[in-house]
């Protein structure tokens, strides 16, 4: 089996904690995997025996002068530079010596990384002077940023990664489609037999989030119906939200809880009814950037209240929750309404419906499973 690096300088918490999860099942069928970044993570326990973290210091002066560096490297980092402009020069070329010259140390075969655009270039310079293969994992988030110029990119990757079919870039573009996975045994639903209808939000709260319809779809509602909603995150119209929510009278039903560390949405997903998304269209998904969030209240057996868009019939099902048209007031108002006349057994085996279809299409260890087979035939 092939030695894996995995290469990224996120901090985000989330992004990390399913790399570490992605590590580990590689692992689990057979591959040594060493994790390469430059940051000093804290607090990483349960490491599998085979996964390593190697930390890459701030390349020095000489090799940022390229001076330590071969004439095919120097005109590897040359041509990147040159065709994408995607960084300075010379911090290109001291970082890429330097993961460079770490692949080669630690015999890795094979290179993973997320389309950070800088960390690829310089994953890009690296493998191809270190001669072994490129995978990079294109997410939502990253597809409202990809220029034309860096569509040729894809073309210089021996394996492109996208997380949702309806989020292909054009035709000539083909891109492999895998879900990125959860260590489903993190998630633990329970049985849930509440008279009041408790919702949760995560996410940006930006225009794009469609918190503005559903807000106006509770202030709809009768007074006397029990609904709450709880709104974590973080946003540019939050205060505009939370002055909305005052006017319309929402304050005992809505609650802007802020941003909250992953520890506390992992302990408080399963307490609530359902998780709502009511984007606007496809194209909400990479502003509001929450898909993992789904994903982990499908695993914690929360039905799913969502627009109908394409990247939602792709995430969820028909028996996994409810969707309505985005950007629709009486929609939503409907949907909240025939979710609450649903008994304590119906919502609960939509609940159950969910983890299982976050079983079968999210679970790390099957999703690592084909991105073995593919590493492998490279």
């Amino acid at each position: 089996m092939k030695h894996i690096g995995i290469y990224t300088t996120s901090r985000n918490i989330d992004e990390v904690s399913m790399m570490l999860s992605e590590a580990n099942a590689l692992a689990d069928i057979g591959h040594k995997v060493t994790i390469i970044t430059r940051v000093k993570y804290k607090n990483i326990r349960n490491l599998h025996k085979s996964v390593s973290i190697a930390y890459l210091g701030s390349p020095s002066l000489i090799e940022s002068s390229g001076l330590c560096s071969t004439i095919g490297y120097l005109r590897r980092c040359y041509e990147i530079w040159k065709q994408f402009k995607g960084q300075n020069f010379f911090d290109l070329l001291g970082k890429g010596t330097k993961l460079t010259n770490l692949l080669k140390k630690k015999e890795i075969d094979h290179l993973h990384c997320s389309f950070n655009q800088n960390d690829y270039y310089i994953s890009l310079a690296s493998t191809k002077c270190a001669d072994i293969s490129l995978s990079s994992f294109w997410d939502v988030k990253n597809q409202s940023r990809i220029g034309k110029k860096q569509f040729k990119l894809f073309e210089q990757c021996d394996l492109p990664l996208m997380e949702l079919e309806c989020q292909r870039l054009p035709e000539h573009v083909q891109p492999l489609v895998l879900n990125r996975g959860l260590d489903i045994s993190k998630y633990k639903p329970y049985e849930r037999n509440k008279p009041s209808l408790k919702l949760i939000f995560i996410g940006n709260i930006v225009k794009e989030s469609g918190l503005n319809v559903i807000l106006n779809a509770l202030a709809s509602l009768p007074a006397r119906v029990e609904v709450n909603l709880d709104i974590v995150g973080d946003g540019p119209i939050k205060k505009a939200l939370v002055n909305e929510l005052i006017r319309k009278r929402l304050n005992r039903r809505v609650h802007f809880l802020g941003a909250k560390p992953r520890s506390w949405i992992l302990k408080n997903l399963p307490k609530y009814s359902a998780i709502v998304a009511p984007y606007c269209s496809d194209n909400s998904i990479a502003q509001v950037n929450n898909i993992t969030y789904i994903k982990e209240a499908m695993a914690s057996g929360l039905p799913v209240l969502t627009s109908n868009i394409a990247a939602c019939k792709e995430i969820t099902s028909s028996n996994t929750g409810m969707k309505c048209p985005p950007n629709s007031i009486d929609a939503m108002s409907n949907m909240l309404t025939a979710f609450m006349q649903l008994s304590a057994y119906h919502q609960h085996l939509l609940g159950k419906n969910a983890r299982k279809y976050a079983e079968d299409n999210f679970n790390v260890k099957h999703q690592t499973r084909a991105l073995s087979r593919w590493i492998q035939a490279l």
